[in-house]
């Protein structure tokens, strides 16, 4: 689970820090961030996002040259450049690197992440420019907390250093130390240790590296991201938890072997909605035996019109399928997985989203981060969960937790001191003349002619 986060020339970010710590008691399992359009809600979630991408940079570019190979056969007219360069963003880290990078900044780029695994606590630092140029991870040594290693360029030299406890022999080290001659800086470390796990075989990997090197890996894949973009909207980065829930709710193929899962998808799906939704009565998957698949479609027995009706849940309304998309995500949460989610109440009405959010709060093992604009989850989300992105008139951004502000007091309603610009993160705008604009709608176009 992530302890803060601090972005330095991150996208709208120039320094803040998300605080996620909760004093002794530990680590914050559900955040609610808001703030107005454009405080930087999303790219909150992107920093997240990179630092999940980052660490399998080298399968990516497997897929970038996979892409190229298809993309290659088609003629060039067909493949136009806004897919050209979507493709290259999401399968190139040094790409997706430089799209973080906050506009005409003339430093680093620096992100650090302090994390929480298996009651440890620790750090990583990321700092890039063109390429990577500083990585460091501070963490559990065995005994006690120390730096695992820390890697710097000057453009130059790449200086290189190892806690004595991470490799059990020079052999391994020396092998290591190569590998990041040839790919540290289009790559990070962590990419790098990713790679040599899924290449060199588990008795290798456990004989010459200090296992906890890997907590933090484990922790990023075991990490959803959910993220939504103008150019890559509602793309996510799936996690393996839950094991026992499908991963296409909906409709889809599976195995023979799997039908037991399918079973167990059936009985939460169930549960689920025919709480949520009073005029759901039941949901079922019908199952359809091919050759050497089952093919799978989930239905719904609801009221409608005084009468108990069956129907295939896509046509359900796009609210409802939206909730279906999220569901598996949101209880990865009750798995001890981090779970992002950017603006989780697109699509969702405002009353049904804090039902949900409220009744699984107090169940949640792993994380759940969420960016919002549901001002109805303030009127009973603790005020320790609550995070706010203010922005200034230079664009200067500052995030504080909703119980830094003295005035709240246990009569007050945080939802309505929010929504009076109390706290800020919302929008101060004046009052939008049209007067102009309708003029310019009126005057048209002058014709073809030269005319008025």
């Amino acid at each position: 689970m992530f302890t803060y986060i601090k972005l330095k020339n991150f996208l709208s970010f120039d320094d803040v820090m998300f605080d996620f710590r909760h004093g002794s008691r530990g680590i914050k399992n559900f955040i609610s961030i808001y703030g107005e359009n454009g405080s930087g809600k999303s790219n909150f979630v992107s920093s997240i996002d990179f630092l999940r991408k980052s660490i399998e940079s080298f399968g990516m570019n497997m897929v970038l040259e996979q892409a190229q190979d298809i993309l290659g056969e088609m003629k060039k007219n067909e493949v136009s450049k806004e897919i050209w360069d979507l493709i290259i963003r999401n399968t190139s880290i040094l790409q997706m690197a430089e799209s973080c990078r906050m506009i005409d900044a003339e430093v680093d780029t620096l992100v650090e992440y302090g994390f929480r695994v298996n009651d440890h606590n620790g750090y990583y630092i990321l700092s890039f420019r063109e390429r990577f140029v500083y990585e460091k991870l501070y963490y559990f040594t065995g005994k006690q907390s120390g730096v695992l290693y820390e890697i710097k360029s000057d453009g130059e030299e790449t200086k290189i250093s190892f806690s004595n406890k991470l490799f059990a022999g020079k052999k391994a080290e020396d092998e290591i130390k190569e590998e990041i001659q040839k790919y540290w800086g289009k790559h990070t470390f962590l990419s790098i240790i990713n790679k040599e796990r899924i290449e060199k075989n588990d008795h290798y990997i456990e004989e010459n590296y200090l296992p906890y090197v890997f907590d933090l890996l484990d922790m990023l894949k075991d990490t959803v991201v959910h993220q939504q973009t103008l150019n890559r909207a509602d793309l996510e980065l799936p996690a393996e938890k839950p094991g026992n829930l499908l991963e296409n709710l909906s409709k889809g193929k599976i195995s023979p072997d799997r039908e037991l899962m399918l079973d167990q998808s059936e009985k939460i799906v169930r549960d689920f909605f025919t709480q949520a939704y009073a005029d759901m009565k039941d949901l079922f998957y019908e199952r359809r035996k091919e050759e050497n698949e089952i093919a799978y479609c989930l239905y719904v027995r609801k009221m409608i019109g005084g009468e108990l009706r069956t129907i295939p849940f896509f046509r359900e309304s796009a609210g409802t399928k939206r909730i279906l998309e999220i569901l598996r995500s949101l209880l990865g949460a009750f798995c001890g997985v981090t779970v992002v989610y950017d603006e989780i109440d697109n699509g969702i009405h405002d009353l049904l989203l804090k039902n949900i959010l409220e009744s699984m709060a107090d169940e949640i093992t792993g994380q759940l981060i969420i960016t919002t604009h549901n001002t109805y989850l303030l009127e009973s989300m603790n005020i320790r969960s609550v995070y706010l992105i203010q922005s200034d008139y230079a664009g200067k951004k500052e995030v504080k937790c909703l119980d830094q502000y003295p005035r709240i007091q246990s009569s007050n309603n945080p939802r309505n001191m929010y929504m009076k610009g109390m706290f800020g993160g919302v929008p101060i705008v004046d009052v939008i003349d049209y007067d102009e604009i309708r003029q310019e709608l009126d005057a048209g176009f002058p014709d073809e002619e030269g005319g008025g």
